[in-house]
């Protein structure tokens, strides 16, 4: 007999973006202190099915309507967004003890998006563009030269665009672990998988026109992803990291949102209860299912390249940030748990002129059958 209490955290990075960006990515685990938004290199059981909940809130420092005016001029639109919110369903199943499937599935919001009025969406202008109409004074026409000074002094403002949300795209994805050293309780897994076009292409602005493709909940695109994880676990502590590129095909509106590179690593060390070992077989306080306690911390990296759209880069777009998160898992009853994660960028490296992430809080719980 197998314990699942091992699996609780296994799904909840799955789904999670670890930095500024829009679309989700990963989340494995064993029954060892484990990491939140680090993969682990930790399979599930044979025969165990796990499913969780998620939810991640990435709060931004918003661009005030001074400083994207100020910017407005440049040959790229400046945005600017309050917060990005991602709610996923994730599910994965132990096909065998080296290899598991798992699927995500995110919503996701983002709000108060704001830039510049007269910007193009989808196409389109904000505006109608009509011939400019011949300025008077006191009765008198006046040339073109008299309407384009009443022109530029009519003042720029800032648009509220409004709010996105709606079905992210769906990450199928398969972990294989190739080492096994049970004796010092250290694995490596290969990582690969598929996200697909499910999410919604087709949000409109309070303009009534279409969002920018990088504004969509869903990209349009079939992207490939490959990674590595490593796990090395010494009584109570635990130490992962793993790497995940995801390379970045055409999707909706002629576009491409840019590759993605995630890198992590994580420390976890279980202050209370016991701990399963390495090889998942049960042991008296596995088989009573324990309350236990993990404290973790972790570094998570998610580099992003530049957006291109209809053959143009966005040079608004793309760049690194490193989150430094602290967190907690509460596993608890017949395969329950829940996790509570808060970080802060520690680097950030952002392309252009971009809202700058502030805070990420991420809170979720799972249930293991």
């Amino acid at each position: 007999m197998k314990s699942t209490l091992a699996t609780l955290s296994f799904l909840f990075p799955l789904s999670l973006l670890p930095a500024f960006a829009d679309h989700p990515t990963l989340s494995l685990e064993d029954g060892s202190p484990g990491p939140i938004t680090t993969i682990s290199a930790s399979t599930l059981p044979e025969g165990t099915l796990s499913a969780a909940y998620v939810n991640q809130f990435i709060f931004f420092d918003a661009l005030s309507d001074a400083e994207i005016l100020r910017y407005s001029g440049g040959e790229d639109v400046v945005h600017s967004t309050d917060r990005v919110i991602s709610s996923s369903l994730n599910t994965a199943y132990g096909f065998s003890d080296d290899f598991t499937l798992g699927f995500s599935l995110p919503y996701l919001w983002r709000t108060n998006i704001r830039e510049a009025s007269g910007h193009h969406h989808g196409g389109a202008a904000e505006t109608d563009h009509h011939e400019e109409p011949t300025a008077k004074h006191g009765g008198e026409e006046h040339g073109d030269e008299d309407a384009e000074e009443v022109t530029a002094e009519k003042p720029a403002s800032v648009e509220s665009v409004g709010d996105s949300h709606g079905l992210g795209d769906a990450t199928l994805y398969g972990q294989y672990r190739f080492l096994h050293d049970k004796a010092n309780n250290r694995h490596v897994s290969l990582i690969t998988g598929l996200k697909m076009p499910t999410g919604d292409t087709d949000v409109l602005t309070n303009s009534g026109l279409l969002l920018e493709a990088h504004h969509q909940p869903g990209s349009g695109s079939w992207d490939p992803l490959v990674g590595l994880a490593f796990t090395q676990g010494l009584g109570p502590w635990s130490f992962d990291a793993n790497v995940l590129y995801t390379f970045a095909n055409e999707g909706s509106q002629d576009s491409n949102l840019g590759d993605i590179f995630n890198y992590n690593a994580a420390v976890s060390y279980r202050v209370l209860g016991a701990r399963a070992d390495g090889d998942h077989h049960h042991s008296e306080a596995a088989h009573e299912h324990p309350t236990t306690v993990d404290l973790i911390l972790e570094a998570n990296g998610d580099w992003r390249d530049e957006v291109v759209e209809g053959g143009d880069v966005d040079g608004n777009t793309g760049g690194n940030v490193v989150f430094l998160s602290g967190g907690t898992r509460l596993a608890w009853g017949h395969n329950w748990a829940a996790t509570v994660s808060v970080g802060a960028p520690v680097i950030e490296d952002l392309n252009g002129i971009q809202s700058e992430p502030v805070m990420r809080l991420l809170f979720g719980v799972s249930k293991a059958f």
